[in-house]
């Protein structure tokens, strides 16, 4: 049977997209079930890329038709009995919640339309899935939760620690990354700063203004990403909101110590395998980086107890989770 997955159309190339690659891939997927990737023509940035996107959805062929993330909207084109909508976070709905119109619309045809939609409804974590009973209502009482999987890709790689001008990596540049708060902690540190994702002006400004030395990179393949991560020594992940955290997974896989966010579901992704901050107070982060870097001990535990939680989220348990919901829709019988 063939299962379409649906994605966005996006430059970035990880995230969602490297998610849902490395399901198709899983060796239980692909003998039980045959599943093709398909990307829209437009990213949803008006309401005529939008309706292009419906007719294209529509156009489409399959016995199941999953809906990876972000165009949650394409299930209103699908026919009901045969669509998973996965939906990795409420962002849309938390960055608009002071603008009305805005914050209607998002909720009707990203959230609350789809969801009556779709037959199966999934998320990525249980404080997604909380947010969603919160802010959509009853209609949430439907999503499961799946958890997203560590790329295969990312295996241990351990190297020496530079204590001295240690080479930090910070994973994402929007306003909930909190790029700002740790370029502020930085004041005075010295290290390498490696910021994936497109800076602002004031973002540059603010670097160059507290000397820190620094090298920023844009819609990077899996596999540039991975070396990042292979040639840092920490790994910043200090947001002030997330459905799941990901880059948290990756770096513990390759045997980096993490800097995160002491909320959820960062702490529960993250387990003991992570130094937790407030993400709001500059001189917490600071003390988090301080003690990463100069107490080894506390560092290799970090990392010995990353080793162990990722364990919790490879690509065999995910996949098997996503082939019985397939399963439970009568496609077959894995």
């Amino acid at each position: 049977m063939t299962i379409l997955h649906l994605l966005r159309s996006s430059g970035t190339g990880h995230s969602i997209e490297t998610v849902f690659s490395d399901v198709r891939w899983g060796p239980f997927i692909n003998k039980n079930f045959t599943v093709e990737p398909v990307t829209m023509p437009c990213i949803s940035r008006d309401w005529q890329s939008v309706w292009r996107n419906l007719r294209f959805a529509r156009q489409q062929q399959a016995d199941v038709f999953h809906i990876t993330g972000d165009v949650h909207y394409l299930a209103l084109a699908l026919p009901k009995s045969r669509t998973v909508l996965t939906i990795h976070d409420a962002i849309p709905l938390v960055r608009n919640r002071h603008r009305p119109l805005r914050y209607a619309l998002f909720w009707l045809l990203w959230y609350y339309w789809p969801m009556r939609r779709a037959s199966i409804v999934t998320t990525v974590s249980e404080k997604s899935r909380q947010e969603l009973l919160q802010r959509v209502g009853r209609v949430a009482r439907k999503v499961v939760v799946v958890a997203n999987p560590v790329g295969s890709l990312f295996q241990y790689c351990p190297q020496p620690v530079n204590t001295r001008c240690p080479t930090l990596l910070h994973i994402g540049t929007a306003p909930h990354k909190n790029l700002t708060r740790l370029i502020q902690a930085l004041d005075g540190f010295a290290c390498r700063l490696i910021i994936v994702g497109p800076l602002t002006d004031s973002d540059k400004a603010e670097l160059n203004h507290r000397r820190i030395v620094y090298e920023n990179y844009v819609d990077l393949p899996q596999h540039q990403l991975l070396n990042l991560y292979k040639t840092c020594d920490l790994v910043s992940f200090v947001s002030t909101y997330e459905g799941f955290g990901l880059p948290i997974l990756e770096a513990q896989a390759v045997g980096r110590p993490v800097l995160t966010s002491a909320i959820s579901p960062l702490r529960e992704v993250a387990g003991m395998g992570a130094h937790f901050v407030d993400p709001t107070n500059i001189q917490d982060i600071r003390a988090g980086l301080e003690r990463i870097c100069g107490d080894v001990a506390y560092r290799e535990t970090l990392v010995a107890n990353g080793l162990v939680n990722v364990k919790k989220f490879t690509i065999s348990q995910i996949e098997r989770y996503y082939a019985a919901l397939y399963a439970s829709m009568g496609i077959s019988d894995p």
